[in-house]
């Protein structure tokens, strides 16, 4: 080993993961980092990762900003609603394929493509903070029956 003292992270220097800076502040800025900034930080990346295999958010079809999470049983759906809409005035309703969004008094509605079959009879919503969430469990793929084959 050489006598001098090198820093441990000059590994980062060579590796070309590593060339693009990453941002390694010290313990004391980090602790006068502002959580929305972190928070901002994480979202925008998680939507840059997941641009491309994700309908989070946008939607050719679809005015409102929407974002589906696929569970193991549940599809659960995120929708943020305009300022200008009185969470009250909504009227959703929900079939298999599709979540249909009414607004009370006015003839326009709304209609999202779910990426799976769900149960409607089963599903709940909730509003909190501008956003609509609906909580709905998949149609399940049922059992695996036996098939008689046919050897000609």
């Amino acid at each position: 080993m050489s006598p001098n003292k090198s820093n441990p992270l000059d590994w980062m220097n060579e590796d070309p993961f590593f060339k693009k800076k990453l941002s390694l502040k010290s313990l004391e800025e980090q602790w006068k980092l502002d959580p929305s900034q972190i928070d901002g930080y994480v979202e925008k990346i998680i939507k840059e990762a997941t641009a491309a295999t994700s309908s989070s958010f946008t939607n050719e079809t679809s005015s409102l900003q929407f974002e589906h999470l696929d569970t193991h049983n549940y599809l659960i759906t995120k929708i943020r609603i305009p300022s200008g809409i009185h969470p009250e005035s909504i009227w959703a309703q929900i079939n298999r394929t599709q979540i249909k969004l009414s607004s009370l008094g006015k003839d326009h509605s709304e209609i999202i493509p779910l990426p799976v079959p769900v149960n409607p009879d089963q599903s709940r919503g909730t509003y909190k903070q501008g956003s609509l969430q609906f909580r709905m469990p998949k149609m399940s793929v049922g059992k695996f029956r036996n098939i008689d084959i046919r050897y000609l």
